[in-house]
């Protein structure tokens, strides 16, 4: 069954040079398909180095899909060619980006990961997994995606004192040990286990990132000891 693109087009907040060519709901796999295309002549910025005004070179993927945010009760998809540019100015040939996405060969869109991570927050990946019908395995990186950028532009140049606290993260008595900015109350670094070895694994984790924190670290304490001073 055709939907009616202008009955739709603002829904999914496609911008140009790309619009919608059709919307198609497939009876049979109760799914809504939506095909977006690119405008002729358009031009796009590398991917690369940012570089503007690059002609298309050529098709990538002649049916790349993302899976998007449940249409009604329905899952949703969008497909659409994905070209490619050949950049004037670094010379590389690379993907062109797309608004709805921002992962290199994601299989979802930007709006279905915030789902994803917002729904993580409360529950359970099996569960998560079960309502949005996709692998778990998939649900976890897109987890993993965001938490190691956030990770990656995470400033600690402020941060004077740790403080830490042990919890169990399965049955077992299997714990993991957060080490926190007590001030901001942020999170540095998660790891297995609760003994000492926990604090030199944060420490090789940070100092691998080159960020000057361990120096510059004045005052720790632990969940079950004061604040004690730092030789």
């Amino acid at each position: 069954m055709e939907i009616e693109v202008q009955d739709i087009e603002s829904v999914f907040h496609i911008t140009e040079p790309w619009y919608i060519e059709s919307c198609l709901f497939n009876d049979q796999k109760e799914q809504l398909d939506v095909f977006v295309s690119i405008r002729k002549g358009v031009l796009f910025g590398c991917s690369l180095c940012g570089a503007e005004d690059q002609p298309v070179y050529d098709i990538a993927d002649y049916n790349r899909t993302w899976r998007h945010l449940n249409f009604l009760e329905y899952p949703c998809y969008i497909h659409a060619e994905l070209p490619r540019t050949r950049c004037r100015e670094c010379g590389k040939i690379h993907r062109v980006d797309v608004p709805w996405a921002v992962k290199t060969r994601s299989n979802f869109t930007l709006l279905f990961d915030a789902m994803i991570i917002t729904m993580a927050k409360d529950m359970p990946m099996n569960a998560i997994s079960r309502l949005v019908m996709e692998h778990d395995t998939q649900l976890w990186r897109i987890i993993h995606y965001y938490v190691d950028h956030a990770i990656k532009v995470q400033d600690l140049s402020h941060v004077t004192m740790s403080s830490t606290d042990e919890t169990s993260a399965k049955r077992g008595h299997q714990y993991v040990t957060i080490f926190m900015d007590p001030q901001e109350k942020n999170v540095i670094h998660v790891t297995k286990g609760k003994d000492s070895s926990t604090w030199e694994k944060c420490k090789k984790h940070l100092e691998a990132r080159e960020t000057g924190f361990c120096a510059q670290i004045k005052r720790m304490s632990n969940s079950s000891e004061p604040y004690f001073a730092r030789n």
